[in-house]
C-alpha cells in the first residue's frame, strides 16, 4: 500500500522553495544596486580638446593620473567649431579649447548634468600658468530653462517603463487574438508617446521637437509592451516577472538615464543600451536636446526588441484567462432548442 504524500508537507516543500528562490533573487538585485552605486564615476567619458598637440597630450596624461586611465576618452580636434559640432552630434561629452588666454571648458548639461557638474569642477584645475580664476565655462547645449537641473526627464523614465510594462501586461491577459493584441499595443503606444510627450512639453521640460519626442516615446513604449506581451504569452504569468525584471529591475538602474552610461562602472553602462530601458532613454534625450546627433543605434536596438516580442505573441498561446467574445444575437438563437 502506497502512501500518497499529505498536501500540506507538498506545499510546505513548494514554499521553502519559492522563499529561497525570492530570497536568491533579491540578494542579487541588491548586489547589482549597491554595487553599480558604489563604484559610479568617469568610465570612458569622451573628452574633445582643441589646441597644440603637445597640450592635448598634456592634458590626457594629467586626466589619466587624477581620474584613472579609463576615466576619459581624450580625442584631438582642429578648433573650436569642431569641438562645438562634436558636443552638438554627441560625439563628445564635454571639451577642453585651449587658446592664447588660457583653456576654455564647453559642456553639454543636456547630455547629462552630472557630467557637466564634474567637468566643471575639473575646470577649477585647468587654470592657465599664473592665473588665478578658473577659466570660463560654455554650456553648448543647455537643459531647458523650466528644467535647469534636469529632473525632468530621469523622473519621466519610470513612467514610461511602467507604460511598456502595464500595456504589455493588460494586452495580454485581456485578449485573445495575437493579432488583436498587437494592434492594442501598437495603438497604445501611439497614444501614450502624444501624451507623454505633450506632458513634458507642458511641464517645460522639453522645449519643441514634439513629434520626435513623442515618436521615441512610442517607440520605446512599444517595444517594452511587445518584449512584455511575447514573453507572457509564452511563459504564462512568469513572463510578467520576465518583463519586470528586463526593463525595470535590471534595465532602469542600468539606463544611465539618471547620470550617464559613462558614469557606470565596467561593461554595466554599455550592457544598458542594448536593453529597451536604455535605448529608449537615449533615444529620448537625443530627439529632445540634439537634433543634429545620429538616432541609429538605439532605434536598431527598440526596433530588434521589438520584432523579438512580436515573435512571442505570434508564437505564444493565448492568454488562459483572456475572456472570450460574447455570443452574438445570433449565434445564441441558433443553439436555442426550439419549443
Amino acid at each position: 500500500m502506497t502512501h500518497q504524500p499529505l498536501p500540506w508537507r507538498a506545499e510546505t516543500r513548494h514554499a521553502i522553495g519559492l522563499v529561497a528562490a525570492v530570497t536568491a533573487g533579491l540578494t542579487l538585485v541588491l548586489a547589482l544596486f549597491v554595487g553599480v552605486a558604489l563604484n559610479s564615476g568617469p568610465n570612458g567619458v569622451r573628452l574633445a580638446v582643441a589646441g597644440p598637440p603637445a597640450a592635448t597630450q598634456q592634458i590626457a596624461a594629467e586626466l589619466a593620473t587624477t581620474a584613472g586611465p579609463d576615466a576619459f576618452e581624450v580625442a584631438a580636434v582642429a578648433d573650436a567649431a569642431q569641438a562645438q559640432s562634436a558636443l552638438r552630434g554627441r560625439e563628445a561629452d564635454g571639451a577642453i579649447v585651449l587658446g592664447p588666454d588660457g583653456p576654455t571648458v564647453l559642456l553639454a548639461s543636456a547630455g547629462s548634468p552630472a557630467i557637466a557638474q564634474l567637468l566643471t569642477t575639473a575646470a577649477g584645475h585647468l587654470s592657465a600658468d599664473g592665473a588665478t580664476a578658473a577659466p570660463p565655462v560654455v554650456d553648448v547645449v543647455p537643459l531647458s530653462p523650466d528644467d535647469s537641473h534636469g529632473a525632468g526627464l530621469p523622473a519621466g523614465s519610470l513612467p514610461m517603463v511602467l507604460a511598456g510594462l502595464a500595456l504589455g501586461a493588460a494586452a495580454a491577459l485581456s485578449l485573445r487574438h495575437r493579432w488583436v493584441v498587437v494592434g492594442a499595443v501598437a495603438g497604445g503606444a501611439v497614444a501614450i508617446g502624444l501624451a507623454f510627450a505633450g506632458v513634458l512639453a507642458w511641464l517645460g521640460v522639453t522645449d519643441g521637437a514634439y513629434l520626435a519626442v513623442s515618436s521615441a516615446i512610442a517607440l520605446t513604449v512599444a517595444a517594452s509592451a511587445l518584449v512584455v506581451a511575447g514573453s507572457t504569452r509564452l511563459l504564462g504569468p512568469a513572463g510578467l516577472a520576465v518583463g519586470a525584471l528586463l526593463l525595470m529591475i535590471v534595465g532602469n538602474p542600468l539606463s544611465g538615464i539618471a547620470s550617464s552610461p559613462r558614469l557606470l562602472p565596467g561593461p554595466w553602462g554599455e550592457f544598458g543600451q542594448w536593453l529597451p530601458t536604455g535605448a529608449g532613454g537615449t533615444l529620448l534625450r537625443t530627439v529632445a536636446y540634439f537634433p543634429d546627433a545620429a538616432i541609429g543605434f538605439p532605434v536598431w536596438v527598440l526596433l530588434a526588441w521589438a520584432a523579438l516580442g512580436l515573435a512571442g505573441v505570434l508564437l505564444g498561446r493565448r492568454a488562459p484567462h483572456a475572456a472570450a467574445p460574447a455570443p452574438t444575437p445570433a449565434a445564441r438563437g441558433a443553439v436555442e432548442p426550439v419549443s
